[in-house]
């Protein structure tokens, strides 16, 4: 193989090992000894690619992200309601996360430096709450006049930290599909009859 194709692949072996490391313990609680180890390669190994966990962890964000933006733009191409377009957005997002991405990142950064922070949160904003505003804005049911689509994007992603608690534990794709209706149903109309 040559050094090129040694790289690339121990790059993304890096990547994927990361990605379910953190996913699974969380960034505080996953070294990259940890990742290292699972990865089969050494800490100056993986030093390497990259500089330190904070980046890695910025890198694997930003790959996520810019998969669910194209998947979130596909799904605004297609001409639906806005609550079945906010289902699939929600099955995209179930498919790369098994855990509440907003407040998985914002836990996150609390441990970063600031310019590290600072890089998440742009991710966050231009590949997550961007494309979510597009669908609040071309949404032929208007908004309530003192919510902005930035503010209904962002409710949005906090709210799926109730289904998140709960997504993983079911058993079949009726109760998932069902469980994610319901709870779209109370972003958009809420709780009161």
């Amino acid at each position: 193989m040559k050094k090129e194709s040694v790289f690339e692949v121990t790059h993304q072996s890096i990547l994927e090992t990361a990605k379910d490391l953190f996913l699974t313990n969380g960034y505080k609680n996953t070294s990259t000894r940890d990742i290292a180890k699972a990865a089969n390669i050494t800490q100056p190994a993986l030093y390497y690619h990259f500089s330190n966990k904070e980046i890695l962890f910025i890198e694997i964000n930003k790959q996520i992200g810019i998969q669910l933006k194209s998947a979130i733009e596909q799904i605004h191409k297609e001409q639906d309601t806005i609550e079945n377009q906010l289902i699939k957005c929600t099955n995209a997002l179930l498919t790369v996360y098994h855990r509440d991405i907003f407040s998985f990142i914002h836990q996150s950064a609390a441990e970063m430096e600031q310019e590290n922070k600072q890089q998440l949160f742009y991710i966050l904003n231009d590949y997550y709450l961007i494309p979510l505003q597009t669908i609040f804005e071309s949404s032929q049911e208007p908004l309530n006049s003192s919510v902005s689509s930035k503010k209904a994007a962002q409710f949005y992603l906090m709210s799926l930290s109730l289904l998140f608690s709960t997504i993983h534990q079911l058993s079949t794709e009726k109760e998932r599909s069902a469980q994610i209706s319901e709870l779209m149903d109370m972003v958009l109309h809420g709780v009161l009859s």
